[in-house]
């Protein structure tokens, strides 16, 4: 039985919370799953927060609100300190991660550490037609986060790990890959991505503006550095 806790972190999304934690309720093998949900608001106007402690009478559902909107890294890395179980997980909360393949990322991490959803595997794919910008910090930054970390899809905010990739691993990511940082400082050596299709969010928009993506070159140049000095160590 595969003891797992899924972390959710939570801006102003009231509409897709529900619709979210049946979809994913309803998909996983019980039979070989135990999975709580950690849902992580950041003080939500539309009363997200509130909304996810609702659920938690129908669901396994844990809530921590935060006092206003401190990041999505953040975010997901206090989910990681609060949850006890050997797994954990992390997908968005706006529905854009289908949660077809949530049972074999699971069930595969008997045998891998890692397990991606996967834009770019073959076989994945991106629903919603993006601007030109869109397309533009989403190729340069795979391209780049690509290099450090050797796997297709490195930006993905959709994975699961064992508990021990990131013991002792003091995570600082305050933008939106917090993934780049586990696969750049994390205790882990094997890895799987499995290809799904992002899809097209229905009651939300993108949380990637500006000052994400400042955070997140930044993050590119931090732990290109980072891992140029550990294998220099090696």
């Amino acid at each position: 039985m595969f003891s797992v806790s899924l972390i959710i972190p939570t801006y102003n999304e009231a509409k897709n919370i529900p619709f979210l934690i049946e979809e994913i309720f309803g998909v996983v093998d019980k039979s070989k799953i135990n999975l709580e949900f950690i849902i992580v608001d950041d003080n939500s106007p539309d009363g997200t927060g509130k909304i996810a402690e609702g659920l938690a009478s129908k669901y396994p559902i844990r809530v921590i609100n935060r006092a206003g909107k401190l990041g999505l890294g953040t975010a997901v890395a206090e989910g990681f300190k609060l949850s006890d179980r050997e797994y954990m997980g992390v997908m968005d909360g706006d529905m854009s991660h289908n949660p077809v393949i949530i049972n074999q990322m699971i069930v595969s991490l008997a045998d891998n550490d890692i397990a991606i959803g996967s834009r770019f595997e073959e076989g994945g794919s991106v629903e919603e037609n993006w601007g030109w910008h869109r397309v533009i910090i989403a190729k340069s930054g795979k391209f780049m986060a690509q290099i450090i970390t050797g796997v297709k899809d490195p930006l993905s905010g959709y994975f699961f790990m064992k508990k021990s990739v990131i013991d002792g691993v003091n995570l600082k990511t305050k933008g939106y890959k917090i993934l780049l940082e586990i696969m750049v400082k994390g205790k882990y050596k094997k890895v799987k991505e499995f290809p799904y299709t992002f899809r097209i969010r229905k009651y939300s928009a993108s949380k990637l503006n500006t000052k994400e993506f400042l955070l997140f070159l930044g993050q590119i140049i931090k732990y290109s550095f980072y891992k140029a000095i550990r294998l220099f160590k090696k």
